[in-house]
């Protein structure tokens, strides 16, 4: 047994490091002030556990990961944030309220099996270097572990860059106030990405996430706007840091809060913009306080000259559901004015010819899924927006963050949009060539064919096409020993979906079919993409879906094959 004293103040900073001679179970260490327990790390089953009290907390912030024997751990308190490292790297990271220690005599304690023990009493945050990747369609900086959250695309000068809420503990961190923080990488071709260090980190207790926003060029600088959840649970903070180079950004320090009649604590997403008279524009996220329940979620609006000084009006929008619009989205294509904002998850559009309405609602008003979260945009390249959303982890959508997900915005002649693959991000089809058809014995009945073995991650492209209107079809996907999924087509109900194959054709519980998906009676070219546990269908080059499978073998192939009732269909593929 080890033991240390230290007095510990409440602003200080510091690091507790050991190395792990044996893998038993059981406590490790151990800092006790004045007879309190404050902060344990225990190993149980390869799992190093930490738990830390606050001064302000009732219940422990808790760690964990796994370890070996002989690893070097750091437990860095830096104020704003707690690091658990492992050698070099944040293996696990959460973000404290209050302190383990307001200066009495504080006691380490370390068992057998840990040696090296050693107390620091002031520490700094490892520095991120920049680094790069490729493949970034359905990208996660660590799979499971750290997540994308709501993006907040800009682009600038050739250069698309993507914001996007880091995301830990499915938004469990700090308690349950997400902690988020924004996070950044970017692209000149969508081939090869830079990850970049974090844009706007969380800097202060107080607060409790640093909320989705938008980039803004403007005076001869970036401005990230940005919402702070506050620790305490009072009115909502807007603010905005400032760059030179839309890398690295300085937090402005200065703070306003909505006011009546709009409800201050879940004000979020500040979406800004400039207007054709050189106005600055604000939309929030928020409620009506003095409008009842359920349907008074809105869009506040706010104008400014400066960037700095911001006057409240009337709701821009308040479409009318029963909970907020998120993550609003506003720009100008092609003399169409759209507004995009998400409800219940996912989003929705609205457009005009004048850029502040009437708003026109379209008769399909989703865009790109009931699980594709949050989308937003940036216009890159010769007249082209590119949207960025989530795949949340959990298979019917209900949870927060996962994986990015791009799509290209397709502007029809009315004004109206779709929604399809970006080219870029294509994988080289996974087939060269192929053909079949499948024709059940009477028009009824169902009939299904196999037709190759695809590995993994894979891509292909078909052209399909029924014997008539009347007919289902589509592709089916089967694992040896695993369940399998159709992309069913359905030209009737002009609808399309990622299904269970033993599931309810008719009623789609996992949320992944679109309404309004016309021409399926005709031939159509279906893109199939799938990576892990991800299914992605696009569909004429407009309509596109997509669900997560979590069943699935993500390290197996599987057979694909095509189906039809009704009638026939065939089926080729495309290089």
């Amino acid at each position: 047994m080890t033991k240390l004293h230290e007095q510990i103040t409440e602003t200080q900073t510091w690091a507790l490091s050991f190395t792990l001679q044996t893998m038993h179970n059981g406590t490790l260490v151990k800092m006790v002030e004045d007879g309190k327990n404050t902060v344990a790390l225990s190993l149980k089953d390869g799992k190093l556990q930490v738990a830390l009290r606050t001064y302000r907390k009732d219940n422990p912030l808790q760690m964990a990961t796994p370890v070996s024997q002989g690893d070097a751990v750091s437990l860095v308190w830096l104020g704003s944030r707690v690091e658990l490292r492992i050698g070099n790297t944040v293996a696990e990271e959460d973000w404290p309220i209050g302190s383990c220690f307001q200066g009495g005599e504080t006691e380490i304690i370390a068992q057998e099996g840990v040696i090296d023990v050693a107390f620091a009493p002031c520490a700094a945050p490892l520095q991120e270097a920049e680094s790069e990747f490729t493949n970034a369609q359905y990208w996660t900086p660590q799979w499971a572990v750290e997540n994308v959250g709501d993006c907040m695309p800009f682009a600038d000068d050739g250069v698309y860059h993507l914001f996007y809420l880091k995301d830990r503990h499915s938004h469990t961190s700090k308690w349950g106030l997400g902690a988020h923080q924004f996070a950044h990488v970017s692209t000149k071709d969508f081939k090869t990405w830079t990850k970049h260090p974090l844009a706007v980190p969380i800097t202060h207790q107080w607060e409790g996430s640093i909320c989705t926003g938008s980039i803004l060029k403007a005076q001869g600088q970036y401005y990230a706007f940005y919402a702070v959840r506050m620790s305490d649970g009072t009115g909502a903070k807007l603010s905005w840091a400032v760059s030179k180079d839309c890398v690295h950004f300085e937090k402005s320090e200065q703070y306003f809060t909505l006011q009546d009649p709009y409800e201050k604590t879940s004000a979020r997403d500040p979406m800004v913009f400039q207007d054709e008279q050189g106005v600055y524009h604000m939309l929030v996220t928020t409620s009506l306080v003095d409008k009842p329940e359920p349907r008074n979620g809105c869009l506040a609006h706010l104008t400014s000259n400066d960037l700095q000084h911001w006057q409240q009006h009337d709701p821009f929008i308040v479409p009318g559901y029963t909970d907020q619009p998120e993550c609003s989205d506003y720009f100008c294509w092609n003399g169409w004015y759209y507004l995009i904002f998400s409800n219940y998850g996912f989003a929705k559009y609205r457009y005009s010819r004048s850029p502040f309405g009437p708003w026109i609602k379209p008769q399909n008003e989703a865009l790109g899924g009931y699980v594709y979260r949050v989308p937003k945009t940036a216009a890159f390249g010769d007249n082209r927006r590119i949207a960025a959303g989530f795949l949340p982890h959990a298979q019917n959508g209900d949870s927060y963050a996962g994986n990015v997900v791009f799509r290209e915005l397709i502007q029809n002649q009315d004004g109206t949009l779709d929604i399809a693959n970006v080219p870029e991000l294509l994988p080289q089809p996974s087939v060269g060539q192929g053909s079949w058809v499948v024709r059940p014995q009477a028009p009824e009945e169902y009939a299904q064919a196999d037709w190759v073995k695809l590995p993994a991650a894979s891509f292909v492209r078909l052209k399909i096409k029924p014997d008539s209107p009347s007919v289902s079809y589509g592709l089916t996907l089967r694992q040896e020993g695993g369940r399998g999924y159709e992309i069913r087509l359905d030209p009737f109900w002009q609808k399309a979906g990622i299904y269970r194959r033993d599931g309810n054709l008719f009623f789609d519980a996992d949320r992944s079919a679109l309404p309004g998906v016309k021409g399926l009676e005709d031939e159509v070219i279906l893109e199939l993409s799938v990576y892990r546990n991800i299914l992605d269908v696009c569909i004429n080059g407009r309509w596109a879906t997509l669900r997560r499978v979590d069943e699935w073998d993500e390290t197996a192939g599987y057979t694909l094959g095509g189906f039809s009732n009704g009638g026939g269909a065939s089926f080729a593929v495309l290089p």
